[in-house]
C-alpha cells in the first residue's frame, strides 16, 4: 500500500478518521494551553587588546609582562569560555538566582564570547545573562593578575549586548504541539487502516455465508423434486359410464372427471408404490409376448385356449405384484402349452 492507497482509504473512512482528527487538535490545544512558554536572552562579550604597547628597557634586558599579549586575545577568550562554562561556575550562577543552563560560545576566528539563556520566567533569564557578564569579566582579569600588567598592559572586555531584550519564546510549545499532531494523524491513519480491514473481513464473511446458504436451498431444492405420476392415459379415463355432454349432470361429472392439479412431487412412499406397479407391467408384457409366440409356433390340433392378459394394476384397481412374479407367470404359461422355458 503506497500513500496515494493509504490517502483514499482514509478519505473512505472519513467516519473513523474525522473524529480521530478533532481529538488530536483538542490535544494540541491542551498542551498549548498548559504548557508554560519560555524566556530567552542573548548577550555578547568582547575581549580587547592593550591600548599601548609595552615599554622598552635602557639595558637591553626585557622585563616580565603579561604573556597573554603574546598568545592573543582570540586564545584568552578560548580560555574564558571554557573556565565560565565549569560546572563550579554554575552553581555560583544558580546561587545568585539565575538558571544554570546557560550557554557560552565563542565566535570563529574572533574573541567575541555570546551568552544564551532560556528560563522559566523573564527575571530568572535577565538575572543570568547579568552574572554570566560579570564572570567573564572577572575571569579576565584573574587570568592576568598573578603576571602583574601594567596599566594599559591588560586585557579588558567591553559588553556589546547586555541581554536586556529577554523575550518570550513559544517554540517549545510548538515542538509539543507538533509532535502530538503528528502522533495523532499516525493513529488515525492505523485506525483507518485496521478497521478497514475488519469491515472487509465481515463483509467476506456474510457473503460467504449467504452463498452457503443459497447453496443449502437449491440442494434441498433439487432432493424434493421426485419423479411425475404416470398419467393413467384416455383409455383409463375413458373406461367409466358414458356422461351426458350438456345440461348441469353433465357439467357436473365433467367437473368430477377433470383431474385434480398433481402435487410437486411425490412422497418416498408412493414412489416405492410407482416402482412397482412399473415393474409389474413390464413382466406382464413380457408374459403377453412369450405367449402369444408360443402360439403361433404350436400345431393347430394341439393349440389350446390362449392365457387371457392381465389388466395393469393401474386400470383394474389390484394390488401390485412384487417384481418377481413375472417370471411366475411366465413358467405358468408355458406348462399350460405343454413346453418348458429355458432357465
Amino acid at each position: 500500500m503506497d500513500l496515494l492507497d493509504l490517502l483514499k482509504l482514509v478519505a473512505r473512512r472519513w467516519y473513523v478518521t474525522v473524529p480521530a482528527v478533532v481529538l488530536t487538535l483538542a490535544t494540541a490545544v491542551a498542551l498549548g494551553v498548559s504548557i508554560t512558554p519560555e524566556y530567552k536572552g542573548s548577550a555578547a562579550v568582547v575581549l580587547v587588546p592593550p591600548t599601548v604597547a609595552p615599554a622598552r628597557t635602557t639595558t637591553g634586558t626585557p622585563r616580565p609582562g603579561n604573556p597573554w599579549l603574546a598568545v592573543g586575545v582570540n586564545a584568552m577568550a578560548q580560555a574564558v569560555q571554557i573556565a565560565v562554562s565549569a560546572q563550579d561556575v554554575r552553581t555560583r550562577v544558580a546561587a545568585l538566582g539565575g538558571d544554570p543552563d546557560y550557554t557560552v560560545a565563542l565566535v570563529s576566528r574572533s574573541s567575541i564570547l555570546t551568552v544564551d539563556v532560556t528560563a522559566a520566567d523573564r527575571s530568572t533569564a535577565a538575572t543570568t545573562i547579568q552574572a554570566v557578564n560579570k564572570l567573564i569579566a572577572d575571569e579576565v582579569a584573574r587570568q592576568q593578575a598573578g603576571y602583574e600588567p601594567k596599566a594599559g598592559e591588560q586585557i579588558t572586555t567591553e559588553v556589546l549586548d547586555s541581554g536586556l531584550n529577554v523575550t518570550r519564546s513559544t517554540s517549545r510549545v510548538l515542538r509539543f504541539q507538533i509532535v502530538a499532531a503528528v502522533i495523532g494523524l499516525l493513529l488515525a491513519a492505523a485506525a483507518a487502516t485496521v478497521f478497514d480491514a475488519v469491515a472487509r473481513r465481515r463483509a467476506e464473511r456474510r457473503t460467504a455465508a449467504r452463498r452457503t446458504r443459497r447453496a443449502a436451498g437449491e440442494h434441498t431444492g433439487r432432493a424434493g423434486v421426485g419423479p411425475r405420476r404416470a398419467d393413467p392415459g384416455p383409455a383409463a379415463i375413458g373406461s367409466g359410464p358414458a356422461v351426458p355432454a350438456s345440461g348441469p349432470a353433465g357439467q357436473t361429472a365433467v367437473a368430477a372427471r377433470t383431474p385434480s392439479p398433481l402435487p410437486a412431487g411425490p412422497t418416498p412412499a408412493e414412489a416405492a408404490d410407482q416402482a412397482t406397479v412399473d415393474h409389474a407391467t413390464a413382466d406382464q408384457a413380457t408374459v403377453d409376448q412369450a405367449t402369444a409366440g408360443q402360439a403361433t409356433n404350436a400345431r393347430p390340433t394341439n393349440a389350446r385356449k390362449p392365457v387371457p392378459a392381465v389388466a395393469p394394476a393401474a386400470r383394474t384397481g389390484r394390488r401390485p405384484q412384487p417384481p418377481g412374479s413375472g417370471q411366475h407367470a411366465l413358467f405358468t404359461a408355458a406348462r399350460r402349452a405343454g413346453e418348458t422355458p429355458d432357465r
